[in-house]
């Protein structure tokens, strides 16, 4: 139901109560008849007033909302730290080669070992039946000393032409120490060439091995 027509049932309703409530006096004027039109004018402008105080009841404008504004800070901004990543690169550590560092002890890989240093002279020629001497100077190269009571100098193979077949060596001879060893030896009485050898041994280990030529004269 529109609002005009409620309007309209309203003071219809209303100008009803009144008649009938009226006393029926023979004093009171007669209410005069209205016209149908009139009423209708009537309600239209009681309509229009009613339109126009709810409107005015209303606001003309949308009011439009006004932004805060944040207080300014008059402080010091304090700065925002950053994460710094920080690359750590440790520079290779360059190869040095060692320096060669010459040792005293042995090269060799053997526990007994020498160098002969001095020989007797090859080939001389001996009257028969003479005596004589030669000198061996053997330096002890090897890992082991040459004990002075357990290494001897003896005859191996060969010619037998010497007075003794075995020497003790007169001390112990450590590493880069040189033994010198004399042998007495007593020429063939057959004339020809005689060769014999000779070597340092350890219980059944021989090392160091020499040998000596000689000739016999007719």
């Amino acid at each position: 139901m529109s609002f005009r027509t409620t309007r309209f049932a309203f003071w219809f309703a209303a100008l009803a109560l009144v008649m009938a409530c009226a006393p029926a006096l023979s004093s009171v004027p007669a209410v005069p008849t209205l016209n149908p039109g009139e009423i209708n004018r009537v309600i239209a402008q009681t309509a229009d007033a009613a339109s126009t105080q709810t409107a005015a009841a209303h606001p003309t404008s949308t009011p439009t909302e006004t932004p805060t504004r944040l207080p300014t800070s008059t402080g010091t901004v304090e700065p925002t730290a950053t994460e710094t990543i920080i690359f750590i690169y440790n520079s290779p550590t360059p190869f040095v080669i060692p320096p060669v560092v010459k040792t005293s002890g042995p090269t060799g890989n053997k526990d007994y070992e020498c160098q002969v240093l001095n020989s007797p002279q090859n080939d001389v020629i001996y009257s028969p039946r003479l005596e004589f001497k030669v000198r061996w100077r053997l330096k002890n190269v090897g890992w082991q000393n040459w004990d002075g009571d357990s290494v001897d100098f003896v005859y191996d193979f060969g010619d037998r032409f010497h007075k003794t077949s075995s020497y003790d060596l007169a001390k112990t001879i450590e590493f880069a120490d040189v033994a010198e060893i004399f042998v007495d030896m007593l020429a063939p009485k057959d004339p020809g060439t005689y060769t014999t050898h000779w070597v340092l041994q350890i219980g059944t280990e021989k090392f160091c091995k020499v040998s000596l030529t000689i000739g016999v004269k007719e």
